[in-house]
């Protein structure tokens, strides 16, 4: 009886394979709801599981096989991962609603520059938090970093809260918060959103997924 138990256990899972997702809160404004609905729509037998995890912690997962696709923003230290591009958008500026730069229709990246800024820790995606850096470096400012936060819903609480200012990805003005304002930027720095997977994943439900998110881009 217990290896009758095992055996039908494992004819489930082949049966009913899961697809396991990471994601960056960011990705939620984006592609991620509607990709995961037009999957669960064309395989309703698919267990979808996700979570939000940092993009480090997405790639270490990836690599140990405990998700099979993750949602990270570009440019990301994917290695010998496979990189799905799925979305390209500027940033913009995100300010307190009474801060002096939000009466302007376009704010200089190199005015950015110089405010007191809110961002995500770096280790929590290395290669994006230092290519922002670099680019509000490069007006001549030495941006300062006055706050952290991991979540993209805190950090546009803190500048509502009137802590400091951020740069986040356009999609984000979707959370419409009291107290906050977006602005274009000029130039505005593009950030990437890029579903990553294993070189060769042996999920069909994974490539699935990429299979759908390639036809929806392209």
């Amino acid at each position: 009886p217990g290896a009758f138990v095992v055996y039908i256990g494992t004819l489930a899972k082949i049966l009913a394979p899961g697809l396991r997702i990471g994601f960056v809160g960011s990705a939620l404004l984006s592609v991620l709801p509607s990709a995961v609905q037009r999957f669960r729509t064309r395989h309703p037998a698919v267990h979808v599981e996700l979570r939000e995890r940092s993009t480090a912690d997405q790639l270490r997962a990836i690599r140990a096989g405990i998700i099979d696709v993750g949602f990270v923003p570009r440019p990301s230290e994917v290695g010998s991962l496979a990189a799905h591009t799925v979305l390209r958008e500027r940033a913009v500026a995100a300010l307190p609603a009474a801060h002096p730069l939000a009466a302007l229709r376009r704010v200089p990246l190199r005015r950015l520059a110089a405010e007191p800024l809110v961002l995500f820790p770096r280790s929590q995606a290395p290669g994006l938090h230092d290519a922002l850096m670099d680019s509000l470096a490069a007006t001549g400012a030495v941006p300062r970093i006055t706050q952290e936060a991991e979540e993209t819903q805190t950090i546009v609480g803190l500048v509502a809260a009137g802590l400091g200012v951020s740069l986040v990805q356009a999609s984000v003005q979707r959370l419409a918060l009291p107290g906050i304002a977006y602005r274009p930027l000029s130039p505005a720095p593009v950030i990437e959103l890029a579903a990553v997977t294993s070189p060769e994943p042996t999920s069909p439900a994974a490539r699935a997924l990429i299979s759908s998110l390639e036809r929806a881009s392209g």
